[in-house]
Parts: structure tokens; sequence; C-alpha cells
């Protein structure tokens, strides 16, 4: 059996239902009771569990249990106090694999964040380029970099087989991308407003620099990437976990115009070099998790990606959970 621990978030949704689709024998824990009723209707064992609290984890299964996967995470983009990122990032990660360690379980399995090397500026960055970060961001990318620590501790001490997955920016329907406020109050990313421009057939204008490119993963490569962490036998430590492959905002722009434009109304795509945009651009060296897990992207190129999106986005299965003012919410829910 695997443990699911955050499961009812976005990449726990897809994992768990693929997972019990395929066969695989797991239990889908995590707190919100909407997302109980989600996997009762999708057939995906379910139970009750507080990352915080002693007696949820006295609950879990400690018996035939091939591994642990931890992806629950205090996120960034919320308002959330600098110490909630430690009690769930960092504290919380020491007590799923402490829990581990007493019931004999080897293989962890955690998600942490590419944010990790947010002042790391090369053309292709791997899992050697040393640990960088500034801005906002930074008491969140310290709480992982804090959980990454804990993982080599266990490894070394325990002889445990812990992997730590640094994901890049994970696209799918069922996210969101852009700013939510406590209130409800929304701002939406550029994806969501390029995918709300294609939908209409509107011009999608991109700004800055047409030369910058960003990796981003399918959301359906990560839980690819999930299992096969699982299944590693001699994999431990630190993984990038991405497509290996860039592409501009304006490349996203055209592909978007072309999946989800109706016959006859495309979007033009139009670049606007004048206006602010990305000030960075990123790539990752993914061939260590290529080797180690036997794992490849099956989603890097955009029309592919963007199709199977499409195919979801019109199912709605794994529709969003996050309470938006209904006059904000993106179109991508």
């Amino acid at each position: 059996m695997i443990l699911v621990i955050g499961a009812t978030g976005y990449i726990g949704r897809y994992f768990c239902t693929e997972m019990v689709d395929k066969g695989e024998d797991i239990l889908a824990l995590g707190r919100s009771r909407q997302v109980a009723d989600f996997f009762a209707h999708n057939n995906v064992p379910y139970q009750y569990f507080d990352l915080n609290d002693e007696a949820s984890f006295e609950k879990l299964p400690k018996n035939n249990i091939e591994a642990i996967i931890d992806l629950s995470a205090c996120l960034a983009e919320l308002e959330t106090p600098v110490e909630q990122f430690f009690k769930i990032n960092t504290i919380g990660v020491y007590r799923v694999l402490e829990y581990a360690k007493q019931n004999n379980i080897k293989k962890v399995v955690i998600t942490s964040s590419h944010k990790v090397y947010n002042d790391v500026y090369k053309d292709v960055i791997s899992e050697n380029d040393s640990i960088s970060f500034r801005g906002d961001h930074s008491p969140y990318i310290i709480s992982k970099i804090a959980a990454e620590n804990f993982v080599d501790y266990y490894n070394k001490d325990f002889d445990m087989q812990a992997v730590a997955l640094r994901l890049t920016g994970v696209h799918g329907y069922g996210e969101i991308l852009g700013h939510l406020n406590a209130d409800g109050s929304y701002k939406k990313s550029t994806f969501e407003i390029f995918f709300e421009n294609a939908l209409c057939g509107k011009t999608i204008e991109v700004w800055g620099d047409p030369s910058i490119k960003r990796d981003h993963i399918y959301v359906k490569d990560v839980v690819s990437a999930l299992l096969a962490a699982v299944r590693s036998k001699n994999a431990k430590g630190i993984y990038n976990i991405a497509s290996g492959v860039g592409y501009s905002q304006y490349e996203e722009a055209l592909v978007l115009a072309d999946v989800f434009g109706k016959k006859g109304n495309k979007s033009k795509v139009i670049q606007r070099p004048d206006l602010p945009g990305l000030t960075r651009g990123y790539i990752y060296d993914i061939k260590k998790a290529q080797k180690d897990l036997n794992w490849n992207p099956e989603y890097s190129d955009l029309t592919r990606l963007y199709t199977d999106y499409k195919k979801e986005w019109e199912s709605k299965r794994y529709h969003n959970y996050h309470k938006i003012l209904e006059s904000q919410q993106p179109a991508t829910l």
C-alpha cells in the first residue's frame, strides 16, 4: 500500500485517482471534507488525516506499507504567517520521516520546489547548483530547503530511501496559477488571461522579452514521477522534476490560441517587447531523474500537453476546490 498525505490537493487528486484506475493499492489522506466526496465518487480509499495531530498518525496502517508520499504544503502564494510554512513544510516532513523510521518504512517521497533556484542564473540548472533564493517567497523556500535537509539526515543516519522531488511550475486543469487572497479575491495569472482570450478569439498580447523561456511540467508527468520514485529501488535524495524543455510565453500563446480557439475565430498573438514581462527564464536538467528513477516526461510537447489539458478541462473531473469570488474566477476552472 502507498500512503498519500496531502492527497486532497491538486496533485494528490490526480495521483490517487490515476493509481486506483491502474489497480494500485493506495490510501488517500487529508482534511478536506469536499474532496472526501470526490474520492468516494472515484472509488479512492480515503481517511481523514491531520499532519499536526499525533492521533492521526496513530490511526495510520503500519503493516505492508510500500511507501509514504507527502504532498502536503503550505504555499507561498497564500497569505500565511511565516511560522505556518515551517509547521507544515518542515516539521510536517520531519513527522512523516519519523513515523516511517519507527515503522520500518524505507521509502518516503516528498515534493519540494524549483523556487530553491530563484537566484540561480544559468542556461540549464541541475541538482548540483547551489540553492539560492531572494524575494517575498524566501520564508517558503527556506522551509522547503529545511525539509530537504531532513530527507538527507534520515537517509544518512537511518539508511532510508527518502526522495525529494523539486517540481518546476506544474500545469494542468484544476490548478490556479494566479494570486488568491484570504478574502477570496483573485488576481489572474498571465496564463489564465491568455486562456480566456483564446476561448473567445480575442487578441493575445505577449509582453516583454520573447527570448525568455521557462520549463514547466504537466501534472500527469508529476504523477508518473511520483510513482517512479516509489518504485525505484536505489533512488534517494534530491531530483529535479521538469520537462527539460523551455518555451516562451509567445510559443505558449500560439498553442493556446490553436488548441482552445474556435474554428474561424482563432486569437491573433502579438508581441509587445516594449511592455514589462518576465524577468528571467529557467530550464532544468532532468538527467538524474531519468537515470535513477527510470522516468521520462510524456507531455513536454506543448500541443500534446494542452490537448490533454483541454480534455480534462471539458470533463471537469479535477475541478478546483479553492474559494474564489465568483466575479473573479478564471475560465480555467
